[in-house]
């Protein structure tokens, strides 16, 4: 089984999201067999330009020397997600909304032609069969609370991929009570079925 932890916390040792997400990493080791793949998106992403949107749309056998060289990062994120049979994705709220670095990490892994598809009724993921584990942080907001919209966008992302079995882990309002809801989250990681 091959599984890929996805990081994107600035935060590194005081990082609550990448605390839980390595007690999953944990669990999934005890897997005989089982190889972990690790990927913080703080680090070597970069944003979309022109360029890239047009070497992305160029056909692979058009493409020149320089397009091949700046789609490369995208092809490497792209390669470890087709190879995971589990997908760890952490992210903790940052001013009401995902990490931009895990925005990039997204915006280089969802290529048509590549994880999805356009058809006429809108696209198709092509990363099927596989499960994903998304654990959220948040410091002063609910997990209910519609301000609080980490979990719609991150299934809609998510699907949009084919990565359509999704378990949420939620430790929220952490500013305000740490203990039981960091508790609860490594409750509900401890009791999950793997």
């Amino acid at each position: 089984m091959n599984i890929l932890l996805i990081d994107s916390s600035a935060r590194i040792g005081a990082s609550e999201s990448r605390k839980l997400g390595e007690r999953l990493a944990t669990r999934f080791g005890e897997i005989p067999d089982a190889t972990m793949c690790r990927r913080d998106v703080n680090q070597g992403l970069h944003v979309l330009s022109e360029a890239h949107l047009a070497a992305y749309y160029t056909p692979a056998n058009q493409r020149t020397v320089a397009q091949k060289e700046l789609i490369k990062v995208s092809d490497i994120l792209i390669e470890e997600l087709r190879t995971c049979d589990r997908l760890i994705l952490t992210m903790p709220m940052y001013n009401f909304n995902i990490p931009a670095s895990l925005k990039m990490w997204q915006d280089l892994v969802m290529r048509e032609g590549e994880t999805f598809d356009t058809v006429p009724t809108g696209i198709v993921g092509k990363l099927k069969h596989k499960k994903a584990y998304i654990i959220i942080t948040t410091g002063g907001t609910g997990r209910a609370s519609p301000d609080n919209m980490l979990e719609p966008l991150t299934r809609l992302f998510l699907s949009g991929i084919g990565i359509e079995d999704q378990t949420y882990i939620h430790a929220d309002n952490l500013a305000y009570n740490h203990e039981n809801s960091f508790k609860a989250a490594q409750r509900q990681i401890d009791e999950l079925e793997i």
